[in-house]
């Protein structure tokens, strides 16, 4: 009996979740993140944030050096115990106009900022309200303006990068359909 009890130990020990072996990271000689690194911990990789121009967070893609490194998603980072799962998320461009403050009155820019967006999303931009202040100016500024507003902030409207364009495309496409 206490055989059988061994035997049924030792494979209720061996089964389980396969091991983690692989991770996106930088070859030991150094350099950019490689695919089958070897890892035996668990992998780390940033998250999208639309804060930067990458539109990702500054957690490069390695294995951990401990399997209680801390990864919290709040700091920019996710974690993962799959072979190779730290991809970099995909994301695509979208564009927002930069706003001017002058006197007291916010106008859009000529210029474009180039924001990102996780694919398959919807880009949102900033615009300033009318209670916006002088103070407020690098959120509808450079990548200030990519992204939506806080929850909390009276003074920002969020509108979507496609009704942004459409408000500039629109007018355009009924004025060259009442030429013909």
């Amino acid at each position: 009996m206490k055989f059988l009890v061994a035997i049924i130990s030792l494979g209720l020990v061996g089964y389980g979740a396969e091991a983690l072996d692989k991770c996106y990271a930088p070859p030991s000689g150094g350099g950019p993140a490689e695919i089958d690194q070897d890892c035996s911990t668990k992998c780390l990789g940033p998250i999208f944030d639309g804060s930067t121009e990458t539109g990702l967070s500054s957690q490069t893609q390695a294995c951990a050096a401990t399997a209680d490194t801390e990864c919290e998603e709040s700091d920019g980072c996710k974690s993962c115990t799959e072979d190779n799962c730290n991809t970099l998320p995909e994301v695509e461009d979208y564009m927002c106009s930069s706003y001017t403050l002058e006197d007291t009155t916010w106008t859009a820019g000529n210029t474009k900022v180039t924001c990102k967006k996780a694919k398959g999303t919807h880009g949102e931009c900033k615009t300033p309200k009318e209670t916006a202040v002088a103070g407020d100016a690098s959120k509808y500024t450079a990548y200030g303006v990519c992204m939506k507003c806080a929850t909390d902030d009276a003074n920002c409207k969020t509108v979507s990068s496609a009704r942004a364009l459409a408000s500039f495309v629109l007018p355009i496409i009924a004025f060259l359909y009442a030429l013909f």
